[in-house]
C-alpha cells in the first residue's frame, strides 16, 4: 500500500530510471528518432530543391543547375526569366532545356532563347548523317586544349562530346546548344562546358575530373581561297580561310545569293543570315569528335587511288583515314544554295578540299593523282 510523503502525497513507488518518467530511457530515444527524422527530411528537401535548380544560398541555376542567375549568359536586368527542363538522371543520360528571357530596355531591349539537349543522335545510319551535317554549322571553332567540342557563335550553335564511359549503346553522349541570338566565342564554350559537366554529374557516368575552359577559343583567319583551297581561287562564292589547327578545320561556302561567308568574329557577332549555304566541310582528328562518325565510312575506299575509306556522291562525301597515325573523318554536305559548278558538287571539290586540309594536318597524300 503506498505511503505518504512528507508533504501528504501519497508515493507511488516509481523508479527515477522507470521508462514512465519524462526524461526516461524511451523518451530520449524518441527524441532522438524525432530528430533522425528532422534530418532527414531536411536532406530530403535539399536535394528536391536541388533537383528544380534552386538552391538557398546562390540563387536559381538554370538548365539542370549548369547556369547559375547572376552569372553568363545572363546580364544585368534581365527580366522574366522561365525554363522548361527535363534533366538527366543515373539510368536516364538524356535531357533537354529550353530558356527564355528577357533583356535591356527601350531601343535596346531584346529577347533570348537558349536551347540544351543531351542525347547520342539518331541510330539510323542515314539520320546520323544528316543530324551531323546539321551539327557542324561550318564556320564551327574548336574548344582550346584539345577539348572534343566547338562553337558556331554566328550561328548560335555548339557541340561538346561526353567521356567515352558517358556512351549510350556504343554511342556517344552530346550535349549540344542553340542560341537565338548570338554569342561570344567564350560565352559560347563556358556555357557549354559547365552543362556537360553538370550532364556528367547528374547521371555519374564518369569518375573523370570535371572539364575547364582555361582560354577563349580562338576566330579562324580569314582567307581569299574559299575554305583554304587555293585550287579553287576566286571562283563564285566564298569561306571560312585556311586551317588554323591541325586536328580540327570547319568551313561553309555561302551562295552567290548571299555574298558573304561564315562570320566567325569573337565578340558577339550579328546574328547569321537566312542559310543559304552551298556547302559545308568538317575535317577533325579529335577522338571523341571521331567517335561520332564510327560506322559510317563502311570498309571501301570512296574512289580507286584513295587511301581512305567511305564515299562521295552528288550530295555529299564523308572519308575516314590515317592522318600522322590517328584516325581523322574528312566530311562535305551541299546545301540549299548550292551553285551547280564545281564549287559545291562533293565529286569535283571534296578531293580539292581533302589534298587541301591533309597536306595543312602533315598527312601523307590521301589519294592518288
Amino acid at each position: 500500500m503506498p505511503h505518504a510523503s512528507p508533504h501528504g502525497a501519497p508515493h507511488t513507488g516509481a523508479h527515477p530510471d522507470r521508462p514512465d518518467r519524462p526524461d526516461g530511457p524511451d523518451h530520449r530515444r524518441a527524441r532522438a528518432l524525432t530528430g533522425a527524422l528532422a534530418i532527414a527530411a531536411l536532406v530530403a528537401a535539399l536535394v528536391a530543391l536541388w533537383q528544380t535548380q534552386s538552391t538557398p544560398l546562390g540563387g536559381r541555376a538554370y538548365c539542370w543547375g549548369s547556369w547559375p542567375e547572376d552569372e553568363a549568359p545572363f546580364r544585368r536586368g534581365d527580366r522574366d526569366r522561365v525554363a522548361d527542363e527535363i534533366p538527366p538522371a543515373p539510368g536516364h543520360p538524356s535531357g533537354q532545356c529550353s530558356l527564355r528571357w528577357h533583356g535591356g530596355r527601350g531601343s535596346g531591349a531584346y529577347d533570348q532563347r537558349l536551347d540544351l539537349h543531351l542525347g547520342t543522335g539518331p541510330r539510323d545510319a542515314g539520320e546520323r548523317r544528316s543530324w551531323l551535317g546539321e551539327l557542324f554549322s561550318g564556320g564551327d571553332v574548336p574548344l582550346p586544349d584539345g577539348l572534343p567540342g566547338f562553337t558556331a557563335p554566328a550561328s548560335g550553335t555548339g557541340a561538346l562530346v561526353l567521356p567515352e564511359s558517358c556512351d549510350v549503346d556504343g554511342r556517344p553522349s552530346v550535349v549540344t546548344l542553340k542560341s537565338a541570338k548570338a554569342l561570344s566565342l567564350a560565352t559560347a564554350g563556358e556555357l557549354l562546358i559547365r552543362a556537360a559537366n553538370q550532364a556528367a554529374n547528374a547521371t555519374s557516368c564518369t569518375a573523370l575530373p570535371p572539364l575547364h575552359l582555361r582560354r577563349a577559343p580562338s576566330s579562324p583567319v580569314s582567307d581569299r581561297d574559299p575554305c583554304g583551297i587555293a585550287a579553287l581561287e576566286e571562283e563564285a562564292g566564298t569561306g571560312t580561310g585556311p586551317p588554323t589547327n591541325t586536328d580540327f578545320h570547319s568551313c561553309a561556302i555561302a551562295g552567290t545569293d548571299t555574298g558573304t561567308g561564315t562570320d566567325t568574329s569573337t565578340a558577339a557577332p550579328a546574328p547569321a543570315p537566312a542559310p543559304h549555304w552551298a556547302a559545308r566541310f568538317i575535317t577533325t582528328a579529335r577522338p571523341r569528335l571521331v567517335a561520332l562518325f564510327d560506322g559510317l565510312t563502311g570498309d571501301r575506299p570512296p574512289a580507286p587511288g584513295w587511301r581512305a575509306h567511305g564515299s562521295i556522291d552528288a550530295a555529299g562525301a564523308l572519308v575516314r583515314a590515317d592522318c600522322g597515325g590517328r584516325p581523322t573523318v574528312f566530311a562535305m554536305r551541299s546545301g540549299p544554295a548550292r551553285t551547280h559548278t564545281r564549287l559545291d558538287d562533293p565529286r569535283e571539290v571534296f578531293p580539292l578540299y581533302v589534298d587541301a586540309v591533309a597536306a595543312h594536318m602533315g598527312c601523307a597524300p590521301l589519294r592518288a593523282g
